[in-house]
């Protein structure tokens, strides 16, 4: 997997950074592949990165990507709005440390 035609801009009323770019895969990569890819290139932490999409076309092997880079996930949070996805993966484990916690009792 390469990351290739890097394309940022600043965006100053949310202090980040938006990033279109374009990976050149065999398969059509995963989220947390594109997260791990972006934190070790541009050696920023893996909580502090939004990412948008990842689009590809038939028969092609190249992906373009779009994300959103923060200096942490903390300003990520302040800013992004979360999906119904990860809201429930948030329930889903406050749920189990819940239970976690009560059989430990």
């Amino acid at each position: 997997m390469e990351l290739k035609d890097i394309h940022e801009t600043k965006n100053l009323v949310f202090d980040r950074r938006e990033l279109q770019a374009k990976i050149i895969s065999e398969i059509t990569p995963s989220n947390k592949e594109v997260v791990s890819l972006l934190s070790k290139k541009l050696s920023v932490p893996e909580e502090g990165i939004k990412l948008h999409g990842i689009y590809g076309k038939f028969g092609s092997k190249e992906f373009k990507i779009k994300a959103n880079i923060y200096k942490s996930g903390e300003e990520k949070n302040k800013i992004e709005r979360k999906t119904k996805k990860e809201m429930g993966n948030e329930t889903k484990e406050a749920e189990t440390s819940k239970k976690t916690e009560e059989k430990k009792e």
